[in-house]
């Protein structure tokens, strides 16, 4: 951490309107790096992101992306609610229930044409998608964010 900004971080604490204009100040340099140098704004922003939730998918984010999916049916952004894979999740012993959420929903927008209605194989699909032992933690997020890069 800058070691000014690590020392203005310690005097705020426990003061919530100096955490809040420090945090107002910060959110201002981010919106300026991200006009200005929109690179370095994303690898922040990757950073933070990965900081609170790992490598992974959080709902907010898992949805904005399922609501940009084009499906093959014609239809776009989600099939199953974040609620509907929650429970397939906890049934199958996922844990990453946001990464569970994208997945489920990349797969049926994506081969639908093949899986038609059959969720045992969505679910079998998903399960081996996300425990591919030769991929690294943070497949499904990682992979999602060089396709938006692309």
């Amino acid at each position: 951490m800058h070691k000014r900004f690590e020392h203005y971080w310690h005097e705020a604490q426990g003061n919530e309107v100096k955490q809040q204009e420090l945090e107002g100040i910060v959110c201002d340099a981010l919106d300026e790096l991200k006009v200005h140098c929109p690179k370095l704004y994303w690898d922040a922003m990757y950073k933070m992101h990965c900081a609170v939730y790992g490598p992974h998918f959080d709902e907010h984010l898992a949805k904005k992306a399922v609501a940009r999916m084009k499906n093959v049916d014609g239809t776009c952004g989600e099939h199953w609610t974040y609620e509907q894979t929650s429970q397939l999740a906890d049934q199958q012993g996922i844990t990453q229930k946001a990464d569970w959420y994208y997945v489920m929903n990349m797969l049926y927008s994506d081969y639908s044409e093949i899986y038609g209605s059959d969720i045992n194989m969505y679910i079998r699909v998903a399960k081996a998608y996300m425990r591919d032992p030769d991929a690294p933690e943070g497949k499904v997020f990682d992979l999602w964010l060089a396709q938006m890069e692309a």
